[in-house]
C-alpha cells in the first residue's frame, strides 16, 4: 500500500471505531486496520448559554482521552479481538468465523457502561425541567450468531444480560425516588445492509452507505416505582425497544465528500428509564442526524463543516401527553495527519438543546457548546 492511501485510512471516521456506538451499533463494518492500538488523549470543554448548576449546565473543561485495539488474527484460532475505552463506555469483544461453521461468526461481547446519567424531566418552551437527575451504571454480556445472508447483508442475533445500579447524585432533588437496581435479560437482532465503496487513493468511503436496524425484546426483575411526587411510575417487566444507524456516503469533486451521519430510536413509551438516557435526545422517539461536507486540504488535512438536528417526543409535565421537539446545531471537524502514526484532531458542536452528554465522569456537567481538541497516536498499525 503506497504512502497516500495509507495516510487516508488514517481518518476514516467511522469505519475506525471512534465510539462506543460505533463498536456496539455496527456488526459487520469494514475496518481500514487488520490491528492496531490507537490512543486518543486530549482536553474537552462545554460552554453553557444560560449556566445552570442545579441542572448540570455550566463551563468547564477538562481532559478527555479513548483507547481502541483490534487484532483480526488473535490467538490460535485466528479470530478478531476488539477492546474500546473512552468517557461513553468500555467494550471487549471477540468474534470467530470457525466455532460453528465457515459461514456463521459467533461474537462474545462484555459492555459496560461505568458512568450513566439520566435526566429524568420534561420541556417547558424548549427548557428541560427536571424530575430528577440521577446517575447509574450498566454491565452486559451479549452472544451473537451472525452471517451474511446475501451479499452486503449481515444478519446477527442472540441473547444478552445485563445489571443495572442507579445512585443519587448533587443534581438530584431530595424529593425524587431514583429507581432501585435491577437485572434483565432479553433477545437482540441486528440487520445490516453495507454497499459502501472506497476512494481508492485515499482508503476512504467516497460512495454507498451502511445502514444498521436493531430490534431487541427485554425482560427484567426491576421492583418499586421511582419518580418524583406526583409522578411515579414502575417499570413494565418486559419492553421492546427499535434503533436504526445510517452513514451515507455521496462522492462530490475530487476534493469532496457529502456524508449523511444518522441515529434514532423508538422505545416502548413506559420504558422510562431508557427514554431519560443523556447520551442522546431523550424520549421514548429520538432521532439525531448531520449533513457533512469532507474537504480534503491537501494530503494531510481534512475539514469537515456540518449541519445538526435532533428530534425528541417526550413526556408532558402531566406524565401522560407528549411534545415534540426539535432541535438545530452546527460545527466542524478536522484532523492534520503528522505521518502513519501521529495526527491531531479537533471539533467544535453546537446544538440549541439543553441535554447534551456530560464532558465528565464523576458528575453530569453539560452545555449547547462542545470542543475537543487532543492528538490519535496509533501503535503496531497494519493497514489492509
Amino acid at each position: 500500500m503506497n504512502h497516500g492511501v495509507i495516510v487516508g485510512c488514517l481518518f476514516v471516521p467511522a469505519l475506525a471505531a471512534q465510539s462506543f456506538m460505533d463498536l456496539t451499533e455496527s456488526r459487520n463494518a469494514a475496518s481500514p486496520y487488520s490491528s492496531v492500538l490507537q490512543l486518543e488523549l486530549g482536553a474537552i470543554g462545554a460552554f453553557a448559554e444560560d449556566a445552570d448548576a442545579d441542572r448540570g449546565l455550566d463551563d468547564a473543561f477538562g481532559p478527555d482521552g479513548k483507547v481502541w485495539y483490534r487484532d483480526e488474527a488473535f490467538g490460535s484460532r485466528r479470530g478478531t479481538i476488539e477492546a474500546y475505552a473512552g468517557r461513553d463506555g468500555v467494550l471487549v469483544s471477540y468474534a470467530d468465523g470457525k466455532l460453528i461453521s465457515d459461514d456463521t461468526v459467533t461474537r462474545f461481547e462484555l459492555r459496560a457502561r461505568p458512568w450513566m446519567f439520566y435526566r429524568d424531566g420534561f420541556y417547558r418552551d424548549d427548557r428541560l425541567i427536571k424530575n430528577g437527575f440521577y446517575e447509574g451504571d450498566d454491565y452486559e454480556g451479549y452472544v451473537g450468531f451472525g452471517r451474511e445472508a446475501q451479499p452486503g447483508l449481515f444478519i446477527e442475533f442472540g441473547p444478552f444480560y445485563k445489571k443495572l445500579d442507579f445512585a443519587r447524585s448533587e443534581l438530584t432533588p431530595t424529593t425524587f425516588t431514583i429507581p432501585t437496581d435491577y437485572s434483565a435479560y432479553g433477545i437482540r437482532a441486528y440487520f445490516e445492509q453495507s454497499t459502501v465503496q472506497n476512494d481508492r487513493r485515499r482508503g476512504l468511503p467516497r460512495d454507498g452507505y451502511v445502514l444498521t436496524l436493531i430490534g431487541e425484546r427485554e425482560w427484567n426483575d426491576s421492583e418499586g416505582a421511582f419518580g418524583a411526587d406526583g409522578f411515579t411510575t414502575e417499570l413494565p417487566s418486559a419492553v421492546w425497544r427499535a434503533r436504526g444507524r445510517l452513514e451515507w456516503y455521496i462522492a462530490g469533486s475530487d476534493a469532496s465528500c457529502w456524508e449523511v451521519f444518522a441515529n434514532g430510536g423508538w422505545h416502548d413509551e413506559k420504558d422510562r428509564l431508557q427514554n431519560t438516557e443523556s447520551q442522546r435526545p431523550l424520549g421514548n422517539q429520538w432521532a439525531d442526524a448531520q449533513l457533512r461536507l469532507r474537504l480534503h486540504l491537501g494530503r494531510s488535512l481534512t475539514l469537515t463543516p456540518f449541519v445538526q438536528a435532533q428530534y425528541s417526543r417526550l413526556l408532558r409535565e402531566d406524565g401522560f401527553a407528549s411534545d415534540k421537539e426539535f432541535f438545530f446545531g452546527a460545527g466542524a471537524e478536522a484532523w492534520w495527519h503528522l505521518g502513519s502514526a501521529l495526527s491531531l484532531h479537533s471539533w467544535y458542536s453546537w446544538v440549541d438543546s439543553e441535554n447534551r452528554p456530560s464532558i465528565r465522569i464523576d458528575e453530569d456537567v453539560h452545555g449547547q457548546h462542545m470542543v475537543f481538541v487532543g492528538m490519535v497516536l496509533r501503535l503496531g498499525a497494519t493497514p489492509k
